[in-house]
């Protein structure tokens, strides 16, 4: 029993001491210092080692080894020198980096299940006054549009106030700028377009209330990239009631139902908001483009003249009161039996007339200010002139539509 104890001892002190063979690199260099990129592969062969990669010491040791090299930039800073600010902040990311794994490690339990945290003081102590850094890295790199870097700092700031090294200082509860920063990661996704991401951390950034617009911006965008078309309509209408004057929720939704035809909604939606500012133009000509879809030509046609009254340049107008009265007409033209005999013929042959001549100055005014939109206003002229007998206004048209045709067929 005796020579068995004697060689577990042996046994351990040559593990001991080949741990501390190893690890000579790394307090040679908390000793002396130097540039910690050299020092890298160091630890990640130690980490990678089968007989060390469970030991907390190593991580407390490479914690100290950036510790050695934050201390460098940080020196500069308190003298008021020229530093390397990514190396600031790096180096306090390979800090905190470094004694979570080591605390990791210190609870495994050891062979008789017991847990003997024997570097949790240690690790506290070592990076708990460093912790505001990780936040201004976040705004630094966030700031500069290295919104991969922002993700980075952002979550280990978010994540290390969950661990259990950090559980005495409460983090969540004492510190006011957790729901910014979590609102800062949301964002960082969201320009990277890591668009699963950007829920990570919801239930804190919806805390942030001065960014309550962009919270469900961001959101409704990524659902929306994300095609999960229910949960994008719930966030546009969770963002509306939160931010009724936001016109990105408002017209968006709208969108959303008249892409897939829900008119009924989008017109509730239209008049709640012009509940609340009935002079808001875009709202109106918003609902003018839903009553057009609807069909519902006269009052499309009345609100659209009250929107060009208010102002002129609305371009769309325009052509949605000329479009209204030349789909009015051309309903009557074509359920028009072909009997000239009938009464009826004559009579609305004439309203057909009376409507497109209602039509015409509006269409060539949409004409004139988007001659480009050929789509939309050469085949409505065409018809309009052909049946007015507009001879040489009916020729420019059918010019303007053969050399469409001919471009589509060289394409």
């Amino acid at each position: 029993m005796k020579c068995k104890i004697c060689l577990l001892v042996l046994l351990f002190t040559v593990i001991t001491l080949h741990a501390r063979k190893d690890y000579k690199p790394l307090r040679t260099y908390i000793k002396n210092g130097g540039a910690i990129a050299q020092l890298l592969p160091t630890i990640q062969s130690l980490e990678s080692d089968d007989e060390l990669k469970d030991d907390p010491e190593l991580y407390y040791l490479a914690a100290q080894c950036y510790k050695k090299a934050h201390d460098v930039e940080n020196t500069k800073v308190y003298l008021k020198r020229a530093y390397d600010t990514i190396s600031f902040f790096n180096t306090t990311y390979g800090m905190f980096e470094y004694v979570l794994k080591c605390d990791q490690k210190d609870r495994i339990p050891g062979k008789n299940g017991k847990v003997k945290l024997k570097y949790r003081s240690k690790c506290y102590n070592l990076v708990i006054n460093k912790y505001p850094n990780l936040y201004n890295a976040g705004i630094f790199f966030t700031r500069k549009r290295d919104f991969a870097n922002g993700c980075k700092f952002w979550s280990m700031y978010l994540d290390a106030a969950d661990q259990p090294l950090f559980a005495k200082a409460d983090l969540k509860n004492t510190d006011s700028k957790m729901p910014r920063a979590a609102f800062w990661y949301m964002s960082c996704c969201f320009e990277k377009k890591d668009y699963k991401n950007v829920f990570k951390y919801s239930d804190l950034a919806i805390k942030d209330s001065a960014n309550t617009d962009l919270y469900y911006q961001y959101r409704a965008v990524s659902y929306a990239q994300l095609k999960d078309s229910l949960k994008y309509e719930r966030e546009l209408k969770e963002g509306m009631e939160k931010e009724p004057y936001d016109m990105f929720f408002f017209t968006n939704l709208m969108d959303y139902y008249n892409q897939t035809g829900q008119f009924g909604q989008s017109l509730a939606l239209a008049d709640s908001i012009l509940g609340l500012n009935p002079d808001k133009t875009i709202v109106k000509f918003a609902k003018a483009v839903v009553l057009y879809n609807m069909k519902n030509y006269d009052d499309c046609i009345s609100l659209s003249k009250e929107i060009l009254a208010e102002d002129s340049t609305n371009t769309d107008a325009w052509f949605y009161v000329g479009s209204s009265y030349f789909n009015q007409a051309t309903v009557i033209d074509d359920a028009i039996k072909p009997n000239i005999n009938a009464k009826s013929y004559a009579a609305n042959k004439q309203k057909v007339k009376d409507l497109f001549r209602q039509a015409m100055p509006y269409l060539e005014k949409y004409k004139m200010l988007k001659p480009d939109d050929k789509d939309r206003w050469a085949p409505q002229l065409y018809r309009l002139y052909l049946t007015l007998n507009l001879d040489k206004k009916f020729a420019e048209i059918d010019t303007v539509l053969t050399k469409q045709a001919e471009a589509q067929k060289k394409k």
